[in-house]
């Protein structure tokens, strides 16, 4: 009997330990961007938590302290709004957040300046673990979840640019009329919800009607995009597991996706769960 009860003790301080998550606090920002602390290569950061990002970005001051040699490795990223940007290619020998260590991470480098943000931590160091965000708390907790916490989710589709960039999917609503595949960009902060403007007239929306303005491109002096804002009826998840009502869209010109959205009217507390292939909504 002894020996029975020190086996079921040693069983639940396993159980225990495997269900213990790794939790960090995060900054949210006016703009509803999420700013999380990461080491990469022993070198402390602030970064943003972008799941629209493809890839680790590093910007030029923080790039400046890991000292790597020039890189002859690109990759060619795109815009939502179309511009192709060549980007070079590096390694990271570890990424550390909270007390998970990720090794070996592909980043990129950017000649960019934002006062207390070194960079954007993408969803690539996050392809076997489960992420889960709590805006209520602002946690993120790094692990794998419960089984009570399955219960409600929304398939995402993961798109994979050569092991180089990781970009994820779902599928929306429309006014309850059409469903679209649109981005899921953290990246975007609160409320942003981008949909490709040849819908306008599958909607029966009156361009005349919206708010409009042409934006020209940060990166390509000769590129310009327009963008009409207004509100619609309504968007939600393909399973109605989300959804929001009249919110306020950008109908934009050259967008190279159906659409794009934040990931904040998902829900209070999400997980993404990339080996999955699910987002669950835990509040």
């Amino acid at each position: 009997m002894k020996r029975i009860l020190i086996l079921l003790l040693l069983l639940n301080g396993l159980i225990a330990r495997s269900q213990t998550k790794d939790i960090l606090p995060f900054t949210l920002t006016s703009s509803g961007h999420l700013v999380i602390e990461a080491t990469v290569n022993g070198i402390k950061g602030k970064f943003i938590f972008d799941t629209g990002a493809g890839l680790h970005l590093f910007f030029k001051d923080f790039a400046k302290k890991l000292q790597v040699k020039d890189s002859y490795n690109i990759f060619v990223a795109h815009r939502a709004t179309g511009e192709a940007i060549t980007t070079p290619i590096y390694y990271a020998k570890d990424l550390r957040i909270g007390n998970q260590l990720f090794e070996n991470q592909i980043y990129s480098t950017f000649d960019l300046t934002l006062d207390g943000i070194d960079g954007l931590i993408s969803l690539q160091a996050f392809q076997n673990t489960p992420i889960t965000i709590d805006y209520k708390n602002k946690t993120i907790s790094l692990g794998e979840l419960d089984i009570k916490d399955k219960k409600k989710y929304i398939d995402i589709q993961i798109a994979n640019h050569a092991d180089k960039a990781l970009d994820i999917f779902t599928y929306v609503t429309l006014n309850n009329k059409i469903t679209i595949q649109v981005a899921l960009d953290a990246g975007a902060g609160q409320n942003s919800f981008w949909i490709h403007s040849k819908f306008m007239k599958t909607l029966e929306l009156d361009s005349n009607q919206f708010e409009s303005y042409a934006k020209k491109s940060e990166f390509d002096s000769l590129k310009t995009n327009r963008f009409f804002i207004g509100s619609i009826e309504s968007i939600k998840t393909a399973n109605n597991t989300a959804h929001i009502k009249a919110p306020k869209v950008s109908f934009v010109e050259g967008l190279i996706y159906e659409g794009k959205t934040s990931i904040d009217w998902l829900g209070k507390k999400i997980a993404i769960s990339l080996p999955e292939k699910k987002i669950f909504i835990l509040e």
